[in-house]
């Protein structure tokens, strides 16, 4: 898998830095994650890993005035729903 992703690599910079598409520098980041020893680096990267996963989940305003919109007329008439079933031999 390494000569896979190695053929991706390409220079750019007068400084000669690596640039990598995404897969292969997640692969090289794993690399250097197994080389980590102190356990202070491992949290301060789960705490990064956690902000970025939480930021990743958090729903538009819209969205959010949709769903509540949604949860009070459910919550106002529950028995006004519709079978899965029914609407898909329907559509």
């Amino acid at each position: 898998m390494r000569k896979i992703m190695e053929h991706k690599l390409y220079l750019y910079d007068s400084k000669m830095r690596i640039a990598m598409d995404l897969s292969t520098r997640k692969y090289h980041f794993i690399e250097e994650l197994m080389t980590v020893e102190k356990e202070s680096v491992m949290e301060a990267l789960e705490r990064v890993l956690k902000r970025e996963k939480e930021a990743q989940q958090q729903i538009s305003t819209a969205h959010k005035k949709e769903l509540d919109k949604r949860l009070k007329s459910y919550s106002e008439n529950p028995e006004d729903l519709l079978d899965w079933q029914e609407v898909k031999k329907n559509w």
